[in-house]
């Protein structure tokens, strides 16, 4: 084994079933279907984010169990948020806290949950986006999966831009397509094929889903159902920077995206676009379940559905993720469990995405590893309403950090700035109590959840040679996309 940080590495021998003891009794385990979604914030019927938003088919996949309201994510970004909960390892633990640094260098001899599971006995298949690219690690498509489906790309428009922003990817508009052009189509075909064979090995099935990542293009159909004189803009305040530190303006780059949305007419434009890319997901979330059900193996199978984070729409001039605050950081996250969560159930209680590797393990009958740096969210599945003393953690970069509890949100920033919102008179976090010494306390207390110590940030993207011979980095970048 390898220490690095504190926390224990299992090395190359992960493959290995002597770590955790022999896969003996395999069989009796469920099944697991995963679902992961790419950019989804609380824009769901279940969740309530956006009055518009329409996701029947997801409403009623997640109220088979228990739906968490308030679920944060370990990171808003795919990279660090993706590699945080499959290996179970905080950002600040492995280093990887952005995108430009691949997960694939510091992770690779972690037990990430799908080596676990295929070290434990199952079949372990994945299709779409699971881990945000190959991460610098260029085979684990081939050597951590039994099979991985790439779901290959999305139609493309005529025109380079359709909003006229020329941002690159940050585009939206309708395509003149089929669903069954779509890659979010042809991975539920293939995941549902997957569904309807007999395994001799309990199923692990990861499912990522890639929209309603950017750009939001999806068929013409999609963006007739949220006509654009009817649509409803983010509730935001024009003011609301002017109580936020440096740090956290920095981050909201509202002379970015914001100022280039506004000033081209575009707000209404993207709101839509984002809802109807919302509503082609939700007709390929309806195609799996309508899958799971023909499979006649849902009564013994685990289903957990998550996004790696949220999304900004303009509230508090910021666009994309990449920020502290709850609409970047809470996300959708729903547990069915046959035998132990009971339909239609909700959980209000503080938990990041850190729980969901330890969860599964435990509710399919497998020892936790040691080195899983979230807690098991089993007794909230037995009772929603049990009490709860955790807390939601999300890091964005070295040193910046967001502690969310039942009511509070706490941001700190690497050069020490503070935000303070209380969501119970304050939803919008329009008013930051930081500097108010009555609110001293929660304060303290929140910040327990913050490391005292830090790993150094991961390399960037890996060094290639140049032209002539010597080696380069890409300037590592907080807030690149892709």
């Amino acid at each position: 084994m390898i220490l690095r940080s504190g926390r224990i590495f299992v090395a190359a021998a992960w493959f290995a079933a002597a770590v955790f003891g022999a896969a003996a009794h395999a069989a009796d385990k469920p099944d697991i279907l995963f679902i992961a979604i790419d950019d989804l914030n609380d824009w769901t019927g279940c969740l309530g984010g956006h009055p518009q938003a329409s996701t029947p088919n997801l409403d009623r996949l997640v109220a088979r169990g228990t739906l968490f309201t308030n679920a944060q994510c370990a990171a808003p970004a795919c990279n660090p948020s993706r590699a945080a909960l499959m290996s179970g390892l905080r950002p600040f633990t492995s280093g990887v806290y952005v995108n430009s640094q691949p997960w694939g260098p510091p992770l690779k001899d972690a037990l990430t949950l799908n080596r676990y599971l295929m070290q434990q006995g199952y079949r372990v298949l994945a299709g779409g986006k699971i881990y945000h690219g190959s991460g610098g690690l260029a085979d684990h498509k081939a050597t951590d999966w039994h099979e991985y489906f790439e779901r290959g790309g999305d139609p493309n428009p005529p025109v380079k831009s359709v909003s006229g922003l020329n941002m690159s990817h940050f585009d939206w508009g309708p395509l003149e397509a089929t669903d069954e052009e779509m890659g979010d189509y042809r991975l539920v075909s293939w995941a549902s094929e997957r569904l309807a064979q007999q395994h001799d090995q309990p199923l692990f099935l990861a499912v990522g889903f890639v929209k309603p990542h950017l750009p939001w293009y999806v068929p013409r159909k999609y963006f007739d159902m949220f006509p654009l004189d009817s649509i409803q803009l983010p509730v935001v305040k024009d003011d609301d920077l002017d109580d936020i530190p440096a740090a956290g303006v920095k981050m909201a780059r509202p002379e970015g995206d914001h100022r280039a949305v506004v000033a081209s007419d575009q707000w209404k434009h993207a709101v839509q676009g984002y809802l109807a890319t919302i509503k082609f997901l939700d007709g390929q979330i309806g195609r799996l379940t309508e899958a799971i059900d023909r499979s006649g193996r849902a009564d013994r199978m685990v289903i957990v559905l998550w996004s790696d984070h949220g999304w900004h729409l303009g509230e508090k001039q910021h666009w994309r993720k990449f920020a502290l605050w709850e609409r970047a950081t809470r996300a959708p996250l729903a547990f069915v469990v046959p035998g132990l969560t009971k339909p239609g159930t909700r959980s209000d209680a503080a938990v990041d995405f850190m729980c969901i590797y330890p969860t599964l393990v435990e509710v399919a009958g497998l020892p936790v590893p040691s080195h899983l740096e979230g807690p098991s969210v089993r007794p909230l599945l037995a009772d929603p309403q049990s009490a709860w003393d955790d807390v939601g953690l999300t890091t964005h970069g070295r040193g910046n950090h967001g502690v969310r509890s039942n009511d509070w949100r706490y941001i700190r920033y690497a050069d020490g700035a503070e935000e303070l919102y209380r969501h119970s008179t304050d939803p919008h976090e329009w008013t930051n109590l930081a500097n108010d010494p009555q609110h001293a306390a929660v304060k303290q207390r929140l910040a327990a959840a913050i490391p005292a110590t830090e790993a150094a940030n991961a390399p960037s993207e890996e060094p290639k040679p140049a032209a002539k011979g010597r080696a380069k980095a890409k300037k590592q970048r907080p807030d690149a996309d892709e």
